[in-house]
């Protein structure tokens, strides 16, 4: 049976590993080559970024089209040379991201999907700070020993803190509260034949029973699956 998944964006989404806020690149307007000035323009600059878009003193604002040397993309919209509001952001590793942005950095609503990697086509959907899985959302793995699995819940800097349910992909269930990344406060494990344990858990595991268990304590393991952004 899989681990009891603890915790997105230590990124030991379990998801925790290194942490990694999303920012893109952003370019001075004094660093480039201008091709063709209007209010839709064709810009380089001196890196080798390569803007297609609008400009309002002399800044990227409005909707624009962003190419970086490295060959990672952004589509979307601009302010004082920032991206802000809605765009598509990808990475030459299959790594995107769509949805709201706010002074270069994952603000909002969105959606990010993981490329190559150990995390390849995971998927996190939901909400965003500063660059970080913060807020509610949802976290389905799509590759590796995790595959199926999926949290929905409450995020707070990448890492599962608050009330959340984890559904795997065997049928079972966690339901309740978690920190930092890991099953912490009360929750409930329910295996797919109808046995639950009911009880508190601290830091991963289980140290409390707050009713009568029809399911044997050895069957529930703890698992920390990470969100990387």
């Amino acid at each position: 049976m899989k681990k009891l998944l603890l915790i997105l964006f230590s990124f030991s989404l379990v998801f925790a590993c290194g942490e990694k806020k999303i920012e893109i690149e952003s370019n001075e307007q004094d660093n480039k080559e201008t091709i063709q000035v209007s209010k839709v323009i064709d810009t380089i600059y001196s890196d080798g970024t390569h803007y297609v878009g609008e400009l309002k003193d002399n800044k990227k604002t409005g909707k624009g089209n962003c190419t970086y040397a490295n060959g990672n993309t952004y589509i979307g919209e601009y302010e004082n040379n920032l991206a802000n509001g809605q765009g598509a952001y990808s990475e030459v590793n299959g790594d995107s991201y769509i949805g709201k942005w706010k002074d270069n950095k994952l603000n909002g609503k969105g959606i990010y999907t993981w490329g190559e990697g150990p995390h390849y086509d995971d998927v996190y959907a939901g909400e965003f700070k500063d660059g970080y899985a913060h807020g509610q959302g949802t976290y389905t793995w799509g590759s590796g020993t995790n595959k199926g699995d999926e949290y929905v819940g409450a995020f707070k800097n990448n890492k599962k803190t608050g009330f959340g349910t984890c559904s795997y992909v065997n049928g079972n269930i966690y339901v309740g509260e978690w920190q930092d990344g890991k099953s912490h406060g009360k929750g409930t494990f329910t295996t797919t034949d109808g046995r639950s344990l009911e009880g508190l858990f601290e830091n991963g595991n289980y140290i409390e029973e707050l009713s009568d268990s029809n399911l044997n304590l050895e069957e529930v393991i703890s698992d920390e699956d990470t969100v990387k952004l």
